[in-house]
């Protein structure tokens, strides 16, 4: 009888031995797979973040040609941009459409307080005449679009677009002064993006005033 208890107990030691393995075989396992989420996780963090960052360039960009576009087609007619310079600015912007409503809020009376773009950031417009208006073959002037928020990232490649279909002929940042490109390089574009002081880039079209910054 008593083989017998010691029996039972030398099976009672073992089976709780062998719980004691499965237990900690199956907690090695589980943080093993809670390893392999957590890489996993970061990697599609890191991967939505690259897609959204892509998103938002090629949306700058849509946007960008798109006002361009409206602006050259509004002000087709008209002696100068300076319309643009305006108080009646924003009145202008919404009647004659030339920035998408996507990027409009306005107030309860319809008005415009604030354009954003894809990054959080505020669009600007400004338009000018020319220094001499009164000499048509040097044209009506010059315009110029803002984009406030531009992360680093994003600057580099917005500055290493060909915009000349839109009629750009600047692409500029501040670093610490505006510095502008007239053709795309991704080399400078990196050197002036990486020292920006202000989280903005402008777009200059037409015109053919020389502006106080660098050109590269």
């Amino acid at each position: 009888m008593r083989n017998l208890e010691i029996k039972n107990n030398d099976c009672h030691a073992a089976l709780a031995m062998t719980k004691s393995v499965q237990s900690g075989r199956s907690m090695i396992e589980m943080l093993g797979v809670l390893a392999i989420i957590g890489v996993l996780s970061v990697g599609g963090i890191a991967g939505y973040s690259k897609a959204m960052m892509k998103y938002r360039i090629n949306k700058t960009i849509e946007q960008i040609t798109l006002i361009a576009g409206n602006i050259h087609t509004f002000f087709a007619n008209q002696r100068s941009y300076a319309d643009l310079n305006s108080n009646d600015k924003m009145t202008i912007i919404k009647k004659a459409k030339l920035v998408p409503d996507e990027m409009l809020t306005l107030d309860s009376d319809g008005n415009i307080t604030a354009m954003t773009n894809p990054f959080g950031g505020n669009v600007d417009l400004t338009g000018f005449a020319h220094s001499n208006e009164n000499q048509v073959d040097q044209g009506k002037g010059y315009f110029c679009i803002y984009y406030d928020e531009v992360p680093e990232e994003a600057c580099i490649d917005l500055m290493s677009q060909d915009w000349s279909a839109t009629g750009a002929k600047y692409i500029c940042a501040y670093a610490p002064n505006p510095n502008c490109m007239s053709t795309p390089d991704i080399a400078v574009a990196q050197t002036i993006c990486s020292n920006r002081t202000r989280e903005y880039l402008f777009l200059s079209f037409d015109g053919t005033e020389t502006f106080e910054h660098t050109f590269y």
